[in-house]
């Protein structure tokens, strides 16, 4: 049996437990690229000192969030697609196999170029004003030693 035609009056409806919402109105609720680079920023703070502290599981653990955000954007907001696809491919790898090495030194020279990079990108795409450094100390509410098996 064929599907029937789809009625130009009708609206799907999906109920939040609290109201129903139509498609459209989800839609603005989701995150600007604003929010999703904050969460970005706040992650990639926390996979720096995770490394630091030779905690690669965390490290790695912070990596796979960054990307999964970063991926996250590109779907978002499809103008930014082919740089992101690229950033993720040239310039977050060498992050991730110096996570995986345990080598510290890798980690440095790979995240120093990681940072530029970023920052490169933002003028790229009209916002060179921003320009994302990574905090001179840790976050307080984590312990990056936590779980190291030396």
């Amino acid at each position: 049996m064929p599907p029937e035609p789809m009625n130009a009056e009708h609206t799907h409806v999906v109920n939040n437990g609290k109201r129903d919402l139509t498609i459209q109105e989800l839609a603005l609720m989701q995150p600007g690229m604003d929010r999703l680079m904050a969460e970005v920023g706040a992650r990639t703070h926390r996979l720096y000192y995770a490394a630091q502290a030779q905690n690669w599981r965390l490290a790695d653990y912070f990596y796979r969030s960054i990307v999964k955000q970063l991926r996250l954007c590109a779907v978002s907001r499809p103008k930014y697609d082919e740089e992101m696809t690229a950033y993720l491919d040239k310039d977050c790898t060498p992050v991730r196999d110096a996570i995986k090495a345990g080598d510290l030194v890798a980690f440095d020279a790979a995240y120093a170029h990681l940072i530029e990079r970023a920052n490169d990108l933002h003028g790229v795409f009209g916002k060179p004003w921003i320009h994302w450094v990574t905090p001179r100390t840790a976050p307080d509410e984590f312990d990056f030693t936590a779980g190291i098996e030396r």
